[in-house]
C-alpha cells in the first residue's frame, strides 16, 4: 500500500475518535515522561545522588515497556475496528505472564540496540527498523517469546525497511508544525503517526509468507 494511502487510512480510522486519542496521548505522555522526571527530582531534592539514575532505569524496565506494548495494542485494535479503551493501555499489567514478557522484551530491545550501536550508529539504526514490528507481533502472537517476536520482525521487515523510513520521514513536516505550536500539535500528531505505523504493520503482515521463526534464528 502506498504511504499516502496508509496515512489516509489512519485518518479515516481516527475520524470521530480524535478526542479520545488526544486524551490517551496526554495520559501516556504523563506516565512516560512527567512521572519519571518528578521521581528523579524528588530523589535529587532529598540529596540521594545517583538514585535518580537507578530509579529512572527501574521505571523504564518495570513500567515503560508494558505501557509501550499496551499503547501499541490500543492502536492495533482500532485498525481492526476492535473495541479499545484506556484499559487497553494497562493490559500488560493485568497478567503476570504478559507483564513478565513485556519486561523481557523491553530489556532485549535495549540490549540489541546497544550491541548493534557498538559497531557504529548506522547499524544500530538499521536494526531498529528491522525490529520495529516486534511489539505488534508479540501482541498478536502471545505464544511467541520476546526473542521470537524480535526475530520474526527482522524477517518480516526484509525489503520494507526503506519504506518504513519513508513513512517516518513523511511526518517530518507535521513534526515541525507541532513544535511551532509549542508542542500542542503533538497531541494530534502522535495518534496519527501511531495509527499509520499500525496500518503499515497490517499491510506487510498480509504479505509475509514464511515459516514461524524460532529463538535460535540469527538476529
Amino acid at each position: 500500500m502506498k504511504l499516502s494511502l496508509l496515512r489516509s487510512k489512519a485518518r479515516s480510522i481516527l475520524k470521530g475518535k480524535w478526542f479520545s486519542f488526544v486524551g490517551y496521548t496526554i495520559l501516556l505522555l504523563i506516565l512516560n515522561t512527567t512521572v519519571p522526571k518528578l521521581l528523579e527530582k524528588l530523589y535529587l531534592y532529598k540529596g540521594n545522588l545517583g538514585m535518580d539514575t537507578v530509579l529512572s532505569f527501574l521505571y523504564e524496565v518495570l513500567v515503560i515497556g508494558a505501557l509501550t506494548l499496551g499503547s501499541n495494542s490500543l492502536y492495533l485494535k482500532i485498525t481492526k475496528d476492535e473495541k479499545a479503551s484506556v484499559r487497553t493501555i494497562f493490559s500488560f499489567f493485568s497478567n503476570f505472564n504478559s507483564y513478565k514478557k513485556a519486561i523481557i522484551y523491553n530489556l532485549l530491545m535495549g540490549l540489541y540496540f546497544i550491541l548493534w550501536s557498538l559497531l557504529l550508529i548506522i547499524p544500530g539504526i538499521i536494526k531498529s527498523f528491522s525490529y520495529a514490528m516486534s511489539s505488534y507481533i508479540l501482541i498478536e502472537e502471545p505464544h511467541l517469546t520476546a526473542n521470537q517476536a524480535i526475530t520474526k520482525s527482522r524477517q518480516m521487515m526484509d525489503g520494507y525497511k526503506w519504506k518504513l523510513f519513508c513513512l517516518y520521514l513523511s511526518f517530518a513536516g507535521w513534526f515541525i508544525l507541532s513544535i511551532l505550536t509549542v508542542g500542542i500539535g503533538f497531541l494530534w500528531l502522535i495518534p496519527y503517526y501511531q495509527t499509520s505505523i499500525a496500518c503499515f504493520y497490517n499491510d506487510i503482515k498480509d504479505k509475509y509468507k514464511v515459516t514461524e521463526p524460532n529463538s535460535s534464528d540469527e538476529l
